[in-house]
C-alpha cells in the first residue's frame, strides 16, 4: 500500500493515511490526507475534520483547525447546512462558544435554512425555553422542514396552547400520518373531547 501512495494512488494514500490517523500518529498521516483533502476528497476532509474536532472536545488548540476542516467538508458537500453540524461541534469544544455557534445557526436560519431553525428550537427546547422553541419551530415548518412540526406540536401541547396544536396536528392527520392522527387523538382526550387512544404500533412489513 504504501508503494501505491507514493506512486500517487488516491485510494492508498486515504487508506494510509487513515490507519496512521488510526495509530495516534496524526502528523505522518497527515502528509497523505492535507493533499487529498485540499484536492477535495471529502474522506479525507472528514477524517481531518472529525479527528481535530474529536481533539477540541478536550483541547482548545484543536478548535481552528476543526473549524477550518468542518467548514471544508460544507463546501466539498456543497452542502451549507452542513454548518449546523459545524455548530453542534462547537459547542462541545474545550473553550464552550456556544454563543457563537448558536449566533452562526441563527444567521442561517434567518437566511432561509430549515435545517438550522429545527436545530435551534430544539436547543431552546433543551434549555427549557418553550416559547422560544415554538417560535424557532415554527419557522422551521414555514421553511420547509419535514418533521419539525411534531416538535411545534409538542411544545404547544406543553405549553398548554391546545387550539394551536390542534390546528397544526389535523392536516397532518387527514393526511394520513399515523404520528399526527395519535397526537391528535391524545391531544382531544385530554381535554375531555375524545376516548383514551393507544401510541401506533411499528410499522407492518
Amino acid at each position: 500500500m504504501a508503494t501505491s501512495a507514493a506512486e500517487g494512488d488516491a485510494s492508498a494514500q486515504y487508506r494510509l493515511g487513515s490507519d496512521l490517523m488510526d495509530q495516534g500518529r496524526h502528523e505522518e498521516a497527515k502528509r497523505y490526507l492535507l493533499p487529498l483533502a485540499e484536492a477535495g476528497h471529502l474522506e479525507a476532509v472528514r477524517r481531518l475534520a472529525w479527528t481535530a474536532s474529536g481533539l477540541a472536545h478536550t483541547d482548545p488548540a484543536h478548535e481552528a483547525e476543526a473549524e477550518h476542516w468542518l467548514r471544508r467538508e460544507a463546501e466539498v458537500r456543497r452542502d451549507p447546512d452542513w454548518l449546523v453540524t459545524m455548530a453542534q461541534e462547537m459547542r462541545r469544544w474545550a473553550s464552550g462558544r456556544v454563543a457563537e455557534a448558536e449566533e452562526l445557526v441563527a444567521g442561517m436560519a434567518r437566511a432561509g435554512s430549515a435545517r438550522a431553525a429545527g436545530q435551534l428550537g430544539y436547543w431552546r427546547r433543551l434549555d427549557g425555553d418553550l416559547t422560544a422553541a415554538v417560535e424557532w419551530y415554527r419557522l422551521a415548518v414555514t421553511l420547509g422542514h419535514r418533521f419539525a412540526w411534531r416538535d411545534l406540536g409538542s411544545c404547544l401541547w406543553a405549553l398548554g396552547r391546545y387550539a394551536e396544536a390542534e390546528e397544526l396536528y389535523r392536516p397532518q392527520a387527514e393526511g394520513g400520518d399515523v404520528v399526527a392522527q395519535y397526537e391528535l387523538a391524545a391531544l382531544l382526550h385530554a381535554q375531555g373531547k375524545g376516548p383514551a387512544v393507544s401510541p401506533p404500533g411499528p410499522p407492518r412489513l
